[in-house]
């Protein structure tokens, strides 16, 4: 793909999370580098960690992560939960937790500030979790045949709107819709390419890690199954 670092519509997040300064004594908080992204009331930073190890301040908000480069184990209140690259897990707002790292890794993480907590808890994405049917494009705005799409959602904020997991779907296409949502995905599987309301376009492909930002306007085109861990925001109303 063209590295896409500063298009107004999506972003390519590991190469922003590459340029991430190393920091040890705050790695998931305000050391952390905090891309200047549309994300609503969310934040995304690149984090880079040091083969090592420390305790963390609990986060103020339901904070996704996901593993770039590495690899990193982060214990929580119900033990150890041990990410390879590609995978990705969330520590829900108010949770204390270490980490420890054999070697250099690069996380990128996505904080949500909104609605009350919940249960201290720290939930890993299964990316190979089981799916079940969820809801397609509506057509209204689908250029393709319909296509089958399913989902796992492993975590949901408090007030709802806020969400990460898995969705696969089948090859479609649809045209430009206004993103009210922002949405940080990492494909699992597949290819797709977004063209923005000024032409622009890239293609993100499997291993990719991006996000939509609020206020986009893009198509949708994907000529063969795609699958993704996804962190959304998505506003009530």
């Amino acid at each position: 793909m063209t590295t896409m670092t500063t298009c107004p519509s999506f972003i390519d997040l590991k190469a922003l999370a590459k340029a991430a300064p190393r920091d040890r004594d705050d790695p998931f908080g305000t050391g952390a580098t905090e891309f200047a992204l549309d994300a609503g009331p969310c934040t995304v930073k690149g984090i880079a960690l040091s083969a090592g190890g420390a305790d963390a301040d609990a986060p103020g908000g339901d904070l996704f992560v996901l593993v770039a480069e590495g690899a990193v184990t982060l214990t929580g209140p119900d033990g150890e939960v041990a990410l390879a690259t590609g995978e990705g897990a969330v520590i829900a707002r108010g949770t204390p937790f270490a980490w420890t790292a054999d070697a250099d890794a690069t996380l990128i993480g996505m904080s949500y500030p909104g609605g009350e907590g919940g249960p201290p808890r720290i939930v890993k994405i299964d990316n190979g979790a089981a799916l079940t049917a969820s809801n397609p494009p509506a057509d209204d705005v689908l250029l393709s045949d319909r296509p089958s799409c399913r989902s796992n959602n492993h975590f949901l904020s408090e007030d709802g709107q806020y969400s990460c997991g898995v969705w696969d779907s089948t090859p479609y296409t649809r045209r430009a819709i206004f993103f009210h949502h922002t949405e940080l995905m990492h494909l699992l599987a597949g290819e797709v390419t977004f063209t923005d309301a000024v032409g622009t376009s890239a293609t993100f492909s499997k291993g990719d890690i991006f996000i939509i930002e609020k206020g986009a306007e893009c198509t949708w085109d994907s000529q063969v199954d795609v699958a993704k861990i996804y962190s959304l925001f998505r506003p009530a109303a």
